[in-house]
C-alpha cells in the first residue's frame, strides 16, 4: 500500500500536456476563406446578372461585360454584402471553434477582462492604430501603388451610398466585422499558435493570416501591420477588450472620413512626407508608453484539439 506521502506526491505532480494541435487552425482559416470566396462569387454573379438585365448587355459583349466588372467594383451595396457575408462567416467560425474547445469559451477566445488596464492606453492604443494606418496610407501613395487597392476603393465608394447602405456599412463593416475578426484571429487563431509555438511567433502567424483574408495587394499588408498591433495589444493585456475597441473605432472612424472628409489621397506629396514622418514618430511613441503601462498578460491556459 501506497503510504501517505506517496499519495501526496503522486496527485502533486503536474499532468503532462500535450500541446494544442495547428491543423484545426489552418483548416478552419481554408475554410472560411473558402465560404467567404464563395459567397463573394455568389454576390457578385447576382449582381452581375441584375445588371445585364436592366441594361440589356449582351453575354457575348466581352467589352461591356468587362465595363460591368469594374462598375460591380464600386457598387456600394455588393461591398456592403461582401463585408457582412466575410463578418458573419468570421464570427460563426470563431464561436464555433470556441464552443469545440474543452476550454471554456470566454478563456479560449480571451473575453475575460484580464489585467487592469489604465484608462490612457485605451486612447494610446486608438492612436497608435490611427498613426499607422495613415502612416501606411501616406507611404503607398508616395510609392505610386494606392491605385491598386481595389478593396479600400470600394470600402471609400461604399461610405458615399445612401444613409441605408452607409448605416449597414457601420454596422457590419466596424461593429461586427471588428468584433468577429478579433474573435477568430486575435481569440481562436493566435491564442491556438502561441501555446504552440510560443507568443512572438502566435502573434506573427494570426496577423499573416489576417493580411491573406483581405485579399488585396496594398490592403492586405495594412492589415497585416494593424494584425501585429492588436495581436500585442492581446497579449500584452491578456484579453481581447482593447483589440476589440481598437478595431472598432478604427473602422468606425475610417469610414465617417471617408464619407464626410476631403479625402488624403489628394493631398500633394510633400504633406504625406510629413505625415509619413510624423505619424510613424507618434506611433513609435505610443508603443513605447504603452510598454511602460503595468499590464502583463497571464500565461495561456487553451491547450486543446
Amino acid at each position: 500500500m501506497d503510504s501517505p506521502s506517496d499519495l501526496s506526491a503522486t496527485s502533486s505532480s503536474p499532468v503532462p500536456t500535450s500541446p494544442p494541435r495547428v491543423w484545426t487552425v489552418l483548416v478552419a482559416f481554408a475554410l472560411l476563406v473558402t465560404a467567404i470566396v464563395v459567397g463573394g462569387v455568389i454576390s457578385a454573379s447576382i449582381a452581375m446578372a441584375m445588371e445585364m438585365l436592366r441594361s440589356g448587355v449582351s453575354p457575348q459583349d466581352t467589352g461591356a461585360i468587362q465595363a460591368l466588372t469594374e462598375k460591380l467594383k464600386l457598387m456600394p451595396w455588393l461591398m456592403v454584402a461582401a463585408v457582412m457575408t466575410s463578418s458573419c462567416l468570421g464570427l460563426v467560425a470563431a464561436l464555433l471553434g470556441g464552443f469545440l474547445s474543452p476550454t471554456p469559451l470566454k478563456q479560449r477566445l480571451r473575453l475575460d477582462a484580464g489585467t487592469p488596464i489604465p484608462a490612457w492606453a485605451w486612447v494610446a492604443a486608438l492612436v497608435g492604430c490611427f498613426t499607422m494606418g495613415q502612416a501606411m496610407e501616406s507611404l503607398s501613395m508616395l510609392a505610386g501603388v494606392w491605385n491598386y487597392a481595389a478593396s479600400l476603393k470600394g470600402l471609400q465608394a461604399a461610405s458615399q451610398g445612401s444613409f441605408v447602405t452607409f448605416a449597414a456599412l457601420l454596422f457590419f463593416g466596424a461593429l461586427l466585422a471588428g468584433t468577429a475578426e478579433e474573435l477568430f484571429f486575435r481569440g481562436y487563431v493566435q491564442t491556438r499558435l502561441a501555446e504552440r509555438w510560443g507568443r512572438t511567433a502566435g502573434i506573427a502567424g494570426a496577423a499573416t493570416l489576417f493580411g491573406i483574408l483581405h485579399f488585396d495587394p496594398i490592403h492586405s499588408p495594412m492589415a497585416l501591420m494593424m494584425g501585429l498591433f492588436l495581436g500585442w495589444l492581446a497579449e500584452r493585456t491578456g484579453s481581447l477588450r482593447l483589440p476589440i475597441f481598437v478595431h472598432v473605432f478604427n473602422n468606425l472612424t475610417s469610414f465617417l472620413l471617408s464619407r464626410y472628409a476631403p479625402s488624403t489621397t489628394e493631398l500633394p506629396a510633400s504633406v504625406h512626407v510629413t505625415l509619413l514622418g510624423v505619424c510613424s514618430l507618434a506611433f513609435v511613441g505610443t508603443v513605447m508608453a504603452l510598454r511602460r503601462m503595468d499590464a502583463r498578460s497571464p500565461e495561456s491556459v487553451l491547450a486543446g484539439p
